[in-house]
């Protein structure tokens, strides 16, 4: 379905809502994310290794770390998609929907989190609670890091982070009503984050899904390749210390 853009410009209150969500809601993630690491250090104990966490709150977890590094990057997005429905409706009002779209999103990397937690079940090291592939394998770790920043330059990269900074066109094209379309936009700006992010998120498997300091570079990273002028170029050079990085991870495990 074509939509036409807004003919007039929205409110200042109206733009700025969805960017005040999103931040209010990632702050939360991470406080949330903060809670759980320093529980989980508690639960260690003596032995110096937490055990593993219960299903559900690993899927909890994962989606409030999601939250915490996307939901800041996501936000023009967000904000493109709850201006477009406002055109769509003639109101100033965020639309129900756009929770939806929301947890369209959630739901593919909430997919990637369930499918983490069976890897891990066959490689303990790649646990919620464990430090990673660098304290098991470095070369293990270090071949990640390498795929990693390679990533950063490959093909399908760049096609969805394009789709990521400049969503306005798929949008409008393919725009679709009611609270199932936007749960389904969701879905498709999530597939395109996931191919955008996907390198970024192998590094967390090699220094640990809980490494706070890690998670928040990351975090950095995704909001400058996806919103800041040369965010693209900033990526290419995270590509690059990545795969130096990584050969220097692999070498000292030697």
């Amino acid at each position: 379905m074509m939509l036409q853009p807004p003919a007039t410009p929205p409110s200042r209150r109206a733009r700025a809502a969805p960017w005040l969500l999103l931040a209010l809601l990632a702050a939360l993630a991470w406080a949330a994310v903060v809670a759980e690491a320093r529980a989980m250090g508690d639960r260690a104990g003596m032995t110096g290794t937490a055990p593993p966490a219960p299903f559900p709150l690993y899927l909890a977890v994962w989606l409030a770390m999601m939250v915490a590094m996307m939901f800041p990057a996501l936000a023009p997005v967000v904000a493109l998609v709850a201006a477009l429905g406002r055109a769509r409706r003639g109101t100033d009002q965020l639309a129900p929907s756009l929770w939806l779209f929301l947890a369209g999103y959630l739901a593919v990397w909430g997919a990637i989190g369930v499918g983490a937690d069976l890897l891990a079940d066959g490689v303990p090291a790649l646990g919620m609670a464990a430090p990673g592939l660098r304290a098991y394998s470095p070369l293990a770790a270090g071949g990640v890091l390498v795929l990693a920043g390679l990533y950063q330059w490959s093909p399908l990269k760049a096609t969805c982070l394009r789709h990521c900074r400049s969503p306005m066109g798929a949008l409008l094209h393919h725009w679709r009503d009611g609270r199932l379309g936007a749960f389904r936009m969701g879905l498709g700006h999530g597939a395109y984050c996931l191919g955008c992010c996907a390198g970024l998120m192998l590094v967390l498997f090699a220094v640990g899904l809980m490494n706070l300091a890690w998670m928040a570079v990351l975090a950095l990273v995704i909001f400058a390749e996806k919103v800041v002028p040369r965010g693209p170029l900033a990526g290419k050079a995270v590509g690059v210390a990545l795969v130096a990085f990584g050969l220097g991870v692999a070498i000292a495990g030697l």
